[in-house]
This record gives structure tokens, C-alpha cells and sequence, in this order.
């Protein structure tokens, strides 16, 4: 389960995150690359809260294998 105590700190001001579980797996990158970002360390975060996409930040987070992205 995504923590909202354990954000990354380069998320996007909003409701959507990913955590600093994340394991740079790519998986919510290729959903979208338009909502999500990397830094240095390839961890993903919220680049964009887009709530016209929010059935593919949905996708994302069914999708993520280490529950990473979640929504307060």
C-alpha cells in the first residue's frame, strides 16, 4: 500500500503521488510519461496531476508492482 508519509519529494502539488518505494521499474512511465517523471535515481513521481487521466493514473496504480502510486 502507497504511504502518504513517505512521498517523493519531487511530486507535484495534488492528490496524486508516488511514494519512495518506488523501484524504478518503469511501469508508470510507460503508462504515462505525461503525468510521471524520473529523477536522478530513476525514481518515479507525479510530474503533472492530470485529472483528465485519471483512468490511466488508475491504470498506474493497479499496475504498479510495489504499490508505489497512490492517491491521498
Amino acid at each position: 500500500m502507497p504511504d502518504p508519509m513517505k512521498k517523493h519529494p519531487a511530486n507535484a502539488a495534488g492528490p496524486w503521488y508516488v511514494d519512495v518505494n518506488c523501484i524504478s521499474c518503469d511501469t508508470c512511465t510507460d503508462i504515462s510519461p505525461e503525468i510521471f517523471g524520473r529523477d536522478g535515481d530513476r525514481r518515479a513521481f507525479v510530474r503533472e496531476h492530470r485529472p483528465a487521466e485519471a483512468s490511466l493514473f488508475q491504470f498506474a496504480v493497479e499496475s504498479c508492482p510495489v504499490e508505489a502510486v497512490g492517491e491521498e
